[in-house]
């Protein structure tokens, strides 16, 4: 009985010993507790080995052997590439079995092909997600590995800050329409600091190019997708070896590293705005307001008639891209419900080419709906008090009054302004006023806006008033404005500060713009044609940048590229406080001037 007993006791004990490792007979899950794990796991085998040659072309595996358990990361977007890609584009498929990652690639390979998987940041061990570091698996199915590489750096071509998780694909086949429509001849993504090296390529030539692909797909999608293109054909001149600085494992967090990495090329990615052109869509907004939209910028009209109008009766005008065109109708009498519209313009063929086309357009105002069991809107009129008078919108900031002048925008067009009766009155601290002189302007850009700018200099601790009486202007309704006032003054806060740019060697047209330290919001612009200073004056202690883009063309705004006209974006640079960097500091109560030198920006 004793000796039953101590057997029933250890196995007893055994049991719990079992129970508190939560399962002695789990082989796959890894033990818990003790400190927390920071190390990435590390490689210890593959197989087939890496470089390996004559590699089955249907059902090919690669299993990676790590020291500890490892797991495909959630959080990576690049996932695990192969590079080329399949002719239907299926990704390689992981799956985890012990400490092993096991890939299997879906589609079958072509021949005498050298293949790249790369890993990038799709693997991190179980417990702590600390990323593996990066590993890419070259093999062929033919007898050789192709031993070509090139390195190179993606930017946004706005912000000229790097492009993550882009793309970056060439192709043997050269072209215009490969990236629209076949599957590249190499593929890589680039990193965190848009650095990227597709390597083990051929030694031919290529057309390079760089997306966003944002379905997939490894084709370019106009409608989703960013794009860069290279200008001219690329030939790889350099092999690998396992001493290029460039080819290793970065850590990403790592700045000194990886900004010491070396881009042969460069790539600029933009939204390319459409190119084939036609009539997109038209319609009235009201009785005697309407509009053409195209599909593509700087459309080409040829004649435009409204039938039975006379042209003296019509107003229009382009938008900024002249993509589109509003149009109002001035006449004394409520025109009929269709307005027949007879336009020729330019439009993109079948081959591409731009020809001269009739369109006839019957535009109709769009009708209100009316609620279930709601009054007819006949009805609705009839409760509603007709306008007597209509609102101005007039804008005058402390900041840049003195730069932009006093903003004065009506929602329809004005037919008849009596400029003499607007009145500028200028208030000294001792109470004093005086009635002060100023330009009056419509804006080229808007012609439903006027600028007011005072003619002399305004001056500290003064106040100044715009008064803008009742019938001052008369708008297409054929309404009076209701009276209108503006009061502004020179910021006084010693606290505000300047910035002064001295510009050298101005030998084009450029947009000078200073932004937030993200370049999105945009607190002051000069258009700038010859050398000068330019002063930025009321400034809050931050942090900005000076945008500078190069306006070729002259028409006032930055150009996006065409990717089948082959045309890069227009040319941006960011003033820089230093080498490097483009973020500047302006403290309080300081007075800053820089001098650019144009010439050698864009050089």
């Amino acid at each position: 009985m004793r000796r039953i007993t101590i057997t029933a006791t250890l196995l007893g004990l055994f049991v719990v010993a079992c129970l508190a490792s939560h399962s002695c007979a789990n082989t796959t899950t890894p033990p818990s507790g003790g400190p927390k794990d920071t190390l990435p796991p590390i490689l210890l085998k593959v197989t087939p080995e890496e470089g390996t040659t004559g590699f089955p072309r249907t059902e090919g595996k690669v299993t990676l052997l790590y020291n500890e358990y490892t797991v495909v990361n959630s959080k990576s977007p690049e996932g695990i590439l192969l590079s080329p890609p399949t002719p239907r584009g299926r990704k390689p498929i992981a799956k985890v079995k012990g400490k092993n990652i096991v890939v299997t690639l879906q589609d079958t390979l072509r021949e005498n092909q050298t293949y790249v998987i790369d890993f990038g940041q799709a693997l991190a061990d179980n417990n702590e997600g600390n990323v593996a570091p990066r590993y890419v698996y070259a093999f062929s199915t033919g007898e050789s590995i192709d031993s070509m590489y090139f390195t190179g750096t993606v930017l946004d071509s706005r912000s000229l800050t790097p492009v993550k998780s882009a793309l970056v694909a060439a192709y043997s086949d050269l072209s215009d329409s490969a990236c629209f429509n076949k599957m590249p001849d190499a593929v890589v993504k680039t990193d965190d600091w848009g650095f990227f090296v597709i390597r083990h390529i051929r030694d031919t030539v290529y057309q390079i190019f760089v997306y966003t692909d944002k379905d997939g797909d490894y084709r370019y999608n106009p409608d989703e997708d960013d794009i860069g293109f290279l200008d001219s054909l690329y030939t790889p001149k350099h092999h690998i070896n396992d001493s290029i600085f460039e080819l290793r494992p970065f850590n990403m967090k790592d700045t000194a590293l990886c900004a010491a990495r070396e881009p042969m090329i460069t790539l600029l990615t933009f939204k390319e705005l459409q190119s084939v052109q036609y009539l997109q869509n038209s319609g009235r907004v009201s009785n005697r307001q309407g509009f053409l939209k195209f599909s593509a910028s700087d459309v080409q009209i040829n004649s435009l008639e409204f039938v039975g109008i006379p042209d003296t009766s019509v107003i229009l005008q382009y938008n900024q891209t002249r993509d589109s065109i509003d149009f109002w109708i001035n006449t004394d009498y409520r025109l009929d419900d269709s307005l027949l519209v007879r336009l020729n313009y330019m439009k993109t063929d079948s081959t591409g080419t731009l020809v001269p086309v009739d369109e006839n357009l019957s535009l109709a105002v769009k009708q209100e709906e009316t609620p279930a069991g709601g009054p007819k809107k006949q009805d609705q009129d009839k409760k509603q008090a007709p306008d007597t008078v209509f609102k101005l919108t007039v804008n005058a900031q402390n900041e840049t009054v003195e730069q932009l002048g006093v903003r004065v925008e009506s929602a329809l067009p004005l037919i008849r302004v009596e400029r003499d009766s607007v009145q500028l009155w200028e208030t000294n601290p001792k109470g004093q006023k005086a009635q002060k002189k100023f330009s009056f302007e419509q804006d080229t850009a808007e012609l439903r806006r006027y600028i007011i700018t005072p003619a002399e200099k305004l001056t500290k601790g003064y106040e100044y008033e715009l008064t803008i009486p009742q019938g001052t202007f008369i708008n297409l309704d054929k309404l009076p404005n209701e009276e209108a006032k503006a009061k502004f003054s020179i910021p006084q806060s010693e606290e505000l500060s300047t910035l002064l740019l001295d510009l050298k060697d101005v030998e084009d047209r450029y947009i000078v713009e200073l932004t937030d330290e993200k370049g999105t919001k945009v607190y002051r612009t000069y258009h700038v044609e010859k050398a000068g200073k330019l002063s930025f004056p009321y400034l809050s202690a931050g942090k900005y940048m000076i945008r500078i883009t190069c306006d070729k063309n002259r028409n006032g705004y930055a150009d996006t590229g065409n990717l089948l006209a082959r045309k890069q974006p227009e040319v941006v640079r960011f003033y820089e406080s230093s080498p490097g960097e483009k973020v500047f500091e302006v403290l309080a109560s300081a007075e800053i001037e820089q001098t650019i030198d144009l010439k050698a920006l864009f050089r």
